[in-house]
């Protein structure tokens, strides 16, 4: 078995070859320390080299992390890592690691030290050739030297400096878009002292310009930077994109370019950010202790101090050594630990850098996602990066499974890495023909090897690049520029850790598609079902429970609403990246119109032609058949230039191919869109429909109501008089009755004044809209409302008909959901049957009327019934020749066969 296939020996996950390809982590992961020795001698001496560079290199940086003050994420993880390493040692009964001293020197004290550990890349390339440079260690293409000794103004160490024979090509990569970085190089190139702007303009315009400046003037270095100190925010630094120089000799270049990073990695780089903002820009005293609060209650994992993430040092519990449960914690304890101290390690760099250079003058741009490349005057983009396709595409879903009853499907997905898109920065500059140099991020925390780096890449194709492909610096500005350009297009170079951007906004827009496709049908369903439903309801045949979630479904917009935003977001992104790409292709194109001036004299043609065929068969050029005396070294050359051209020409076309595809997409997103549109335009519509059927319905009430009021009207006028009668007659009066005490109009003196003053009381309170009369009413309601809430909410709540009630509500509830469904269900599938039934009975109609018909043309025509001979009626085929009359007669019997479907199909709908 392979040592990766041993996971408590073994810290690797991959397979690997220890002899070649990762000794480093073999030596390192997978051997005891018994073993280290033997197997050390055992090894070629370059590979025992590497393994003493990465051993110095480590003791280098834990002894940085142990003295400094700076209370940075790999020395506060350092730390608590020495605290679990003790208690391990504690609950094992080992000797205890002593702590080490605390800092003398604090970190942040010496600003260059940051420029000592981060490599800068050198490519060579002699007579087209790649080459090492034999003051760096490694080979090429793997030679590095630290940032300092590239700024360093020593030409011993400097490789800069140095000069460089005609038949040599050089390349210098910085690792950060850093503007000072970028100018200290530059000066040095020119043996030269970088100034500030603000002191070069202290000189007055008189002074003389050196080359320095000259290159660095503003329209082609400060003047192009997007940026407002003031007011925006740091992710909104960028240069703009352009390609030009201020003579033929000198290039510059900006070119904005998608490239990817984790989740974990971009809230890191933000928190870091914020601790620059933290320590370089925030003045108040008061600010600042509210904000270190603020950023210690929401980042643990930021600065882990002891109190929180180390427990509580003590001695070895009695009898020696603790028990099996407290030593398991203790070893999960250091494992957690040292699992970030590793990840705290690897970004080490990047956190230093930021806090050294974020707000220096000039400053470093930091990363961009792909929504603060658009929108850089938002504060924060975490809410909309985390909505971006490439997120959503490789984020694990969330289970109820906790701890050993997770399913495979926990498994899986806890090995996801959430990953979002960047807009990174390609900063170039051609110097000379000969010296290139490049400027461009990487990724958060990344000093292991990344295959899916940009420079890796970069490495790997000079690396195969075929003898002569590299004759000038502009065959290697356009592999750079290509390199950059096709990080989410190059499918020769599949990486599992780098996100399929193409496939996964083609499947997202797939999933989209299938969605509007399904709320399309299940809207005619249910469109058909509310006629229906509306239609026994009408008849007093159905059921108004099911007619009224039938209703509220068509009238529901929330399902295509989100699916809606959710197809404008992908719509947005892909805008956003067609923008990008836009931009790409103006720089290409300016890039191109530079190598086509200094390389069409090489082959004899002309400034200002386009077209590949023009220079290529230019008469009388180096390579032609005509020029039979030129050297060999014209001829070289020539040919050169002739692959250069060649390869600017492709570069263009790969990029519209890729601005194509993207569109593609686009035009893919919209039309689902427009399809979601119409679907709500529909809904929007049957609403309307909806609503005139409960006016109708209405209306017909009102009509009910209004023959009733009649009804009563009527009698009311027939029995008043009756009753008016038979109450005067049997009055107890003097004219009516001789025991009566009181005369008739004694009594009508009471009666109608009484009823005169309820009547004018009762028209007043009916009628009246004044302040008054609405204000008594609503008294007397609320009064008669209170006591009868009161009451009968107390005998609720103490007899526990509430709980009950409720309880009841809810089930019912419940069951009438279910009810719904599954009867919405069967409607839709019997509806499926009916219309499956219809197809059958037309289809065999067709049949039948075809061979009808068939027989009485083939009889008259053919002769035979048929065309065969045997007097047997064969189906008619309108496209079958023969006896059967041909394409005009089968055309007009199928027409026949249309009118007379056409026929039923209205006689059903009538």
């Amino acid at each position: 078995m392979a040592p990766h296939q041993y996971p408590s020996t073994c810290l690797s996950d991959r397979p690997h070859d220890h002899r070649v390809s990762d000794v480093r982590l073999h030596f390192s992961g997978c051997l005891r320390i018994s073993k280290r020795r033997r197997f050390y001698e055992s090894l070629p001496p370059d590979s025992q080299a590497r393994i003493r560079r990465d051993n110095e290199k480590t003791t280098e940086l834990r002894h940085r992390l142990e003295t400094t003050q700076c209370d940075s994420t790999a020395a506060s993880r350092l730390r608590t890592f020495q605290q679990a390493m003790l208690q391990w040692s504690l609950a094992t009964g080992r000797p205890p690691w002593p702590l080490p001293p605390p800092g003398r020197t604090a970190y942040l004290s010496s600003p260059n030290l940051v420029n000592h550990h981060v490599q800068a890349p050198v490519f060579y390339f002699r007579a087209g050739h790649p080459a090492s440079l034999p003051t760096l260690p490694a080979q090429f293409p793997n030679q590095k030297l630290p940032v300092a000794d590239l700024l360093a103004d020593d030409p011993s160490r400097n490789p800069l400096m140095q000069p460089c024979d005609p038949s040599t090509v050089r390349y210098f990569h910085l690792p950060a878009n850093n503007m000072l970085w970028v100018e200290e190089a530059i000066a040095r190139y020119y043996h030269e002292e970088s100034r500030p702007a603000d002191d070069a303009r202290a000189q007055g315009a008189g002074r003389r310009r050196t080359r320095t400046e000259a290159l660095l003037r503003p329209e082609y270095w400060r003047g192009q930077q997007n940026y407002d100190p003031d007011c925006a925010e740091v992710h909104a630094r960028h240069m703009r994109p352009l390609c030009g120089g201020p003579d033929d000799k000198n290039l510059v270049l900006f070119m904005p370019y998608l490239h990817w990073e984790s989740d974990r990695g971009r809230v890191k780089s933000d928190e870091m950010v914020k601790e620059a903002h933290l320590h370089n820009v925030v003045k108040s005293i008061s600010e600042v202790v509210s904000q270190a609060r603020e950023q210690k209650q929401g980042r643990l994992s930021r600065v882990q101090t002891e109190d929180t993430l180390s427990p509580v040092l003590g001695t070895a519990p009695e009898g020696g050594l603790g028990g099996v449960e407290e030593r398991r914690r203790a070893l999960g304890r250091v494992l957690r630990t040292a699992a970030a101290l590793m990840e705290a390690m690897d970004s080490h760099n990047e956190e230093m850098l930021v806090l050294r250079y974020l707000h220096a003058q000039p400053p470093l741009h930091p990363r961009r996602t792909l929504d603060q490349s658009y929108y850089g005057a938002l504060k924060s983009t975490r809410a909309r990066d985390r909505d971006q396709v490439v997120y959503r595409g490789t984020v694990g879903e969330r289970h109820d499974c906790v701890g050993m009853d997770a399913c495979e499907r926990c498994n899986e997905d806890i090995r996801k890495v959430p990953r979002i898109i960047m807009v990174d920065q390609l900063w170039l500059w051609v110097l000379d023909e000969r010296t290139v140099i490049s400027a461009f991020p990487r990724r958060w925390g990344r000093n292991r090897p990344d295959p899916s780096a940009i420079h890796k890449t970069l490495r790997q194709r000079l690396e195969n690049v075929r003898p002569g492909e590299i004759t000038s610096a502009y065959d290697l500005a356009l592999i750079i520029v290509d390199e950059c350009s096709r990080v989410f297009f190059d499918r020769a170079r599949p990486s599992t850790k780098k996100p399929n951007l193409v496939e996964l906004f083609a499947g997202a827009i797939r999933d989209l598609t299938y969605k509007q496709t399904a709320a399309f049908d299940q809207f005619l369903i249910y469109t058909h079902l509310a006629g229906r439903d509306y239609k026994h309801a009408a008849g007093e045949r159905g059921s108004g429970s099911s007619f009224d979630s039938t209703q509220n479904t068509l009238l529901n917009i929330n399902p295509e609403g989100n699916l809606l935003k959710e197809v404008k977001d992908i719509v947005d992104e892909i805008l956003i990246m067609v923008r990008i790409k836009e931009q790409q292709q103006k720089v290409m194109e300016g890039l191109v119109k530079n190598v086509k001036r200094a390389m069409l004299p090489l082959v004899g043609g002309r400034r200002g032609m386009s077209s590949s065929q023009e220079w290529e068969m230019t008469p009388g050029s180096p390579n032609s058949e005509h020029n039979d005396g030129s050297s060999n070294d014209i001829n070289e050359k020539a040919r050169g230039a002739r692959q250069t051209l060649h390869r600017a020409d492709n570069l263009l076309v790969d990029l519209s191919e890729r601005i194509a595809e993207l569109r593609g997409l686009l035009q893919i997103a919209q039309h689902t869109s427009a399809a979601l549109k119409d679907i709500l335009t529909l809904k929007q519509q049957q609403a309307g429909v909806i609503e005139a059927r409960e006016a109708v319905k209405q209306a017909q009430l009102t009509l009910k109501q209004g023959q009733s009021i009649m009804i009563f009207t009527i009698v009311t006028i027939i029995f008043l008089p009756l009753s008016f009668c038979v109450g005067l007659f049997g009055m107890n009066a003097i004219e009516f009755s001789s025991d009566a005490k009181l005369p008739l109009a004694t009594q009508f003196s009471y009666m109608f004044p009484a009823s005169a003053g309820i009547a004018i009381i009762a028209f007043l309170l009916a009628f009246s809209q004044s302040v008054h009369s609405n204000s008594v009413v609503a008294l007397v309601r609320s009064v008669v409302s209170f006591g009868y809430n009161t009451v009968v909410t107390w005998v609720a709540v103490k007899t526990g008909m509430y709980m009950a009630g409720r309880e009841m509500s809810r089930t019912a509830r419940v069951l009438r959901d279910r009810e719904a469904k599954i009867t919405g269900g069967m409607k839709a599938e019997v509806m499926r049957k009916e219309k499956n039934l219809d197809k059958m009975r037309a289809a065999n109609h067709v049949r039948q009327l075809t061979m009808r018909k068939d027989a009485g043309v083939g009889g008259g025509a053919g002769g035979g019934g048929g065309g065969d001979g045997s007097g047997r009626t064969t189906p008619f085929s309108p496209y079958a020749p023969g006896s059967g009359g041909g394409l005009r007669p089968g055309g007009v019997q199928m027409a026949e066969v249309d009118v007379e479907l056409g026929e039923r199909g209205t006689r059903r709908l009538a």
